[in-house]
């Protein structure tokens, strides 16, 4: 939930130094979806984890079983970790996204994608080279306030998702 002016006592006002503008949205999401797996789902993923392994050894190449093993116990370990709630504010200055700042100066347009299956996603697309575009979970009862907000500092354009983006929301990053 969007909260419009933080009470100057609020830790999330202390942590941000006055460099950054004063804050005139603030909210808190979980970093990405959770995603569920069942039973099947993940007995399906572990046989064909261990087909590949297999294959690789087969085929002499142990560079690419260890590969498998190592993607097999990194999927393993996310998909049991919670998500990290992180901070989003909207400042006079620019977008903070957890630990990450984003100047106004540096961000093009924005885009809040309201069907599915990017439902309450707030993009905005910087001047980077490497990650053009940044997706930023909202609150849907909030997009309008949050659109007004923005509107004062950047230009609403439509962004289509691209392969990056939907495989993305496809596997939960």
């Amino acid at each position: 939930m969007l909260d419009s002016h933080p009470s100057e006592t609020s830790p999330e006002t202390h942590a941000i130094p006055s460099a950054y503008g004063e804050v005139l949205l603030h909210w808190q999401a979980p970093e990405h979806e959770p995603l569920e797996l069942g039973p099947r789902s993940q007995t399906v993923v572990t046989l064909l984890l261990i087909a590949i392994i297999a294959y690789a050894l087969y085929t002499n190449s142990p560079l690419m079983a260890i590969t498998f093993i190592l993607i097999g116990v990194v999927g393993y370990l996310s998909l049991y970790r919670e998500p990290r709630i992180l901070s989003f504010l909207i400042t006079g200055k620019g977008i903070i996204a957890g630990n990450e700042f984003y100047e106004f100066s540096t961000i093009e347009s924005f885009f809040v994608y309201r069907d599915a299956p990017f439902e309450n996603i707030l993009s905005i697309r910087t001047a980077g080279k490497l990650v053009p575009y940044v997706h930023i979970p909202v609150d849907p009862a909030d997009i309008d306030m949050l659109r007004d907000t923005l509107d004062n500092f950047i230009p609403e354009e439509k962004h289509e998702p691209g392969l990056v983006d939907t495989l993305e929301k496809l596997l939960h990053i």
